[in-house]
């Protein structure tokens, strides 16, 4: 046996399998169509709690902390709002899945694209594309939303996914000062989505993602929406991906080969953010791999991530669906923004804010935040 697991995939659910199987002793072998590191679409919010998982310092890559958040309904109003002190950091992909790959104790193949796989009651064998034969015990596929390991083992097979755009744009020190430490959440536009802006060191990363459009509508509302907070798009290489989505308990492994991250759903329905959900599912996928419990994964992956998704799920349904009345209900309402800020910190659960709602909602009404227009305070 050549390895005692093999990951395809070297994005945070890989990259974070790699580092606790390595700990723990294991034989890991990463497999990486790109070479590392490598750029990847994504604003890049990363809750600071996430961190803390692992026993190695993040700050090298993180770009910039997060302090506020703007929430603006697309007629220009926004709701500003504090978050809770170093609870929201920033980073590039590209250096953030290095970074975790760095530490992993693991033998890491990029450039390096999966062919084929076949598995039987013992082992999981792999052929690459360059035609490199490697045998392994188990395998974990967390080659993102099209995931070719997915495909093969005939998993996922019906499954739903949006799309999204992102850019990174240069900005200058007038746009940097304005952006600083602030993300910001526009919605009511495009249907069923939102677009955003998140803070780096030094431009800006600027998205859209949609449930209802198609990728030329993206485009012009992305370029219309982001003109009107004074930031240029034309110029900028834009880059578009699947946003996957969990929509049912499924299964998620397949004899000795398991799903994370991405391949397996684990995306925010609401924020459209699957960094957190990755690291947490790679976790999950090796604690499983060194139990040699895989009946036991998918539960897991359902229990611990998966069904508070489907309540997110519920909540993007509504936010999208009926986007003035929430601006008013709920962006306005200090009760229950302060559970979106501990959502968004990764320290609350969907479930959790649904059982508060009702009573949220109600008392705060009467209490609204005051919505702000360009030039103009309430």
């Amino acid at each position: 046996m050549d390895f005692d697991a093999i990951i395809v995939g070297a994005g945070p659910a890989g990259a974070s399998a790699a580092y606790w199987l390595g700990e723990a002793g294991q034989r890991v072998l990463v497999l990486e169509k790109e070479r590392v590191p490598r750029y990847k679409a994504c604003g890049g919010g990363v809750p600071t709690a996430l961190l803390r998982a692992f026993p190695f310092d993040f700050s090298p890559v993180l770009e910039q902390t997060v302090l506020q958040l703007r929430l603006r309904f697309h007629d220009g109003r926004e709701v500003l709002a504090a978050l809770p002190p170093g609870a929201v950091a920033t980073a590039m992909r590209d250096h953030f899945d290095y970074h975790i790959l760095q530490q992993a104790r693991a033998d890491v193949r990029d450039a390096t694209a999966l062919a084929t796989l076949r598995q039987n009651e013992n082992h999981v064998e792999v052929t690459t594309a360059a035609g490199d034969a490697f045998s392994t015990r188990y395998l974990i596929g967390a080659d993102g939303a099209n995931s070719l390991v997915a495909q093969i083992v005939r998993l996922r097979r019906g499954k739903v996914m949006g799309g999204a755009i992102e850019a990174e744009v240069p900005a200058g020190d007038g746009l940097l000062s304005e952006f600083e430490s602030t993300a910001v959440f526009l919605f009511g536009t495009p249907y069923q989505g939102y677009l955003w802006v998140f803070p780096k060191a030094d431009h800006l990363s600027v998205g859209i993602g949609s449930f209802g459009l198609k990728a030329g509508q993206m485009k012009g509302t992305l370029k219309r929406e982001m003109a009107k907070l004074g930031i240029d798009v034309d110029g900028s290489e834009q880059h578009g991906h699947p946003l996957p989505i969990y929509v049912r308990r499924e299964p998620l492994h397949k004899g000795r080969v398991l799903l994370a991250g991405d391949a397996a759903g684990l995306m925010d329905p609401l924020l459209g953010e699957g960094i957190r959900r990755a690291v947490e599912s790679g976790r999950i996928a090796a604690e499983a791999i060194l139990a040699q419990d895989l009946a036991r994964f998918d539960r897991r992956i359902h229990n611990e991530i998966g069904s508070d998704l489907r309540w997110g799920r519920l909540w993007a349904r509504v936010f999208y669906g009926c986007p003035r009345a929430c601006f008013e209900w709920a962006v306005r309402n200090p009760r229950f923004i302060d559970r979106f800020l501990q959502l968004f910190a990764g320290r609350t659960t969907y479930g959790r804010m649904a059982l508060r709602a009702p009573l949220d909602l109600l008392l705060g009404w009467s209490n609204r935040l005051p919505a702000t227009e360009p030039g103009r305070r309430e």
